[in-house]
Order: C-alpha cells, then sequence, then structure tokens
C-alpha cells in the first residue's frame, strides 16, 4: 500500500439560515490512473496511514474548521484507529474533530457494546461524536438508540432511499423529530436539487450538504 494514492477530498456542510460554511467532511479517496475514487476496502488502511492522511489534510483546512471524519463499523470498533485520531486531537487542539459512524458494516458481526464502548472511550478523550446515514441500512433506531447519549449531531443521507422519496421523507421526519427531542444537531445530506432543499426547508432543517452546494473536491 502506497499511503500517497490516497487523499482525503472536502465536501462542505453548510449552515442553511445563515448560508455560510458550518463544516468539511473529510471523504477518503484512492488514486486510479487519472481518477481519485473511493476505495474499496477502507480497512486496507492501517491507523498510522490513516493518521498521516488525516493530519496532511488538516493542514490545508482553516484553524478553528469543524472537520467530520468517516469511519466504518469496523474501524470504529478498533481502538488504534481511535488512539490515532485522539493523538491528532492532542497535537492540533485548534481543530474540532467530529468522528462520523457510517452505515457502512463490511459484513462484519460487530455487537452493539462494542460500538458503545468506542462511543464512551472517543468522547471521553474530547472528540466529538456523529452518527451518519441514520435510518439507513444497518443504522436503524434500535442500533443507534445506545449511542445517542455521547452523540452531538445526526446526518440523514437523502441520497440513500432515491428513487423511493416517499419512503425517504417519512424517515427523515421521524429522525428530525429526534434529533430535536433529544436536542442534537441534524444535517440533511444528499441534497441535490431544489425540491430537496424545500424539503429541508419544510421540515425547518437548519443544516444541509449535497451537490446543490458542493461536490466532494480535492483541496491539496
Amino acid at each position: 500500500m502506497k499511503i500517497e494514492n490516497y487523499r482525503l477530498f472536502r465536501q462542505t456542510c453548510f449552515d442553511l439560515d445563515n448560508e455560510k460554511v458550518d463544516s468539511y467532511e473529510l471523504l477518503m479517496r484512492k488514486q486510479d490512473g487519472y481518477r481519485w475514487l473511493a476505495p474499496i476496502d477502507f480497512n486496507m488502511l492501517t491507523p498510522q496511514a490513516f493518521s498521516e492522511i488525516v493530519t496532511d489534510a488538516l493542514l490545508h483546512l482553516p484553524s478553528n474548521s469543524r472537520i467530520m471524519i468517516n469511519l466504518d463499523h469496523d474501524q470504529f470498533v478498533d481502538h488504534a484507529m481511535l488512539d490515532a485520531l485522539i493523538a491528532i486531537h492532542k497535537q492540533m487542539p485548534d481543530y474540532t474533530l467530529i468522528v462520523e459512524l457510517t452505515e457502512r458494516d463490511n459484513a462484519k458481526t460487530i455487537m452493539n457494546v462494542e460500538l458503545l464502548t468506542s462511543a464512551m472511550y472517543l468522547t471521553d478523550k474530547g472528540l466529538l461524536l456523529c452518527l451518519d446515514d441514520v435510518g439507513s441500512g444497518v443504522n436503524s433506531f434500535d442500533t443507534l438508540k445506545p449511542l445517542l447519549p455521547y452523540v452531538v449531531e445526526l446526518k440523514f443521507a437523502l441520497q440513500n432511499f432515491e428513487p423511493e422519496i416517499s419512503v425517504a421523507y417519512n424517515k427523515l421526519a421521524f429522525w428530525n423529530q429526534v434529533a430535536n427531542y433529544l436536542d442534537k444537531k441534524f444535517v440533511l445530506e444528499g441534497i441535490e436539487t431544489g425540491e430537496d432543499l424545500v424539503i429541508a426547508q419544510q421540515l425547518d432543517i437548519e443544516y444541509g450538504q449535497g451537490f446543490y452546494f458542493d461536490r466532494p473536491q480535492q483541496f491539496y
């Protein structure tokens, strides 16, 4: 594995009410010839390699930024991976690091208690936790419920439900209510059209992300 073949791309999350940047989500890409594609297997990256890639990316972003870093379930229960991010947090305290637990489970059986243990460990060390892809795949309410006390943010990926928009709307409304009830930040991902933006406005969703605003882009 050549670390130079990997790079983090940036996609902006916006504060819709105030029309300003809220945070940057960092998305892993692997070079394939002249293209940068999402890796097939994220576990090819060791914690040390992942740490170096994240650190390099942060050096090219404004200090005091809120930075979202994706981990799948396998990575999230790997304490070596968590320790690598904790070390970055200590070395670069001007950045607010938020770990996004994604829906990817890589077909590996992971007990809820493992996820909970990692959530407690990570947040105790000063990092923040976000649940990505809520309501999609393995990220059901029952699975995520034990993690909610440790979470500051929930993200709903509208694109995961294409073309079943009616199903998406019902789930979106449910998770938006959950976030409001628990006083968690709520982000609608996958805003790609003006119609998607109207949905966010109808539900008074304050934060949004998607191709309508900004595509993942190389920034260093």
